[in-house]
């Protein structure tokens, strides 16, 4: 048999690609005793560059769509959180609403001891804590200020360093005595 490459030469080989008679010169050895021609090395050369050149492209499709997915995980984490601060800033708002309400609303007067009370007696209260304003400015009231249930001004009473301002008919309210002084400015309410 003779090579498929030079016909004046004997076959020592087989190509394991194409099976082609191959001389001593055109057999390259392939790995342990099969051998290839060189037709068949170029092409798998070839095919090794070009499969090379795919998983390159591969990897990076790979790499690209990785980076895609990051980029849509950061996404949903950065949605997440910007929900997640809507949701405590609402929270905090609806904690805070009553107390916003509270400050359109006209309050209570504070007043001194435990005592439940009627309009008349609240509107006597407000009265006392306007002239314990005005006590605690060094002003005495006038008597434009008078008692809601009385009619009459209130009752002034100049010590040495105080001065004590008491409702002039505090049973109508049902107490003994109803006043406030410089000394004490919240008003008193004794049963």
């Amino acid at each position: 048999m003779k090579c498929a490459y030079h016909p004046d030469r004997d076959a020592t080989a087989r190509c394991s690609q194409c099976k082609k008679p191959l001389c001593d010169e055109c057999a390259i050895p392939e790995g342990g005793k099969s051998f290839i021609c060189s037709r068949c090395a170029a092409l798998k050369a070839a095919r090794d560059v070009v499969e090379g050149i795919d998983q390159r492209i591969g990897e990076k499709e790979g790499k690209k769509q990785e980076q895609e997915l990051r980029k849509k995980w950061k996404s949903k984490i950065w949605v997440v959180s910007q929900l997640f601060i809507i949701a405590v800033c609402i929270a905090i708002i609806v904690i805070q609403v009553p107390r916003l309400v509270s400050t359109f609303e006209d309050e209570k007067p504070i007043r001194y001891g435990t005592h439940s009370t009627d309009a008349r007696t609240d509107q006597c209260i407000k009265n006392l804590w306007h002239i314990s304003k005005l006590l605690q400015e060094g002003k005495l009231p006038g008597k434009d200020i008078i008692c809601p249930a009385s009619k009459i001004p209130y009752v002034v009473t100049e010590t040495e360093g105080d001065v004590v301002v008491r409702s002039p008919k505090p049973e109508l309210y049902g107490f003994t005595e109803i006043r406030v002084s410089k000394k004490r400015p919240v008003p008193e309410l004794i049963r």
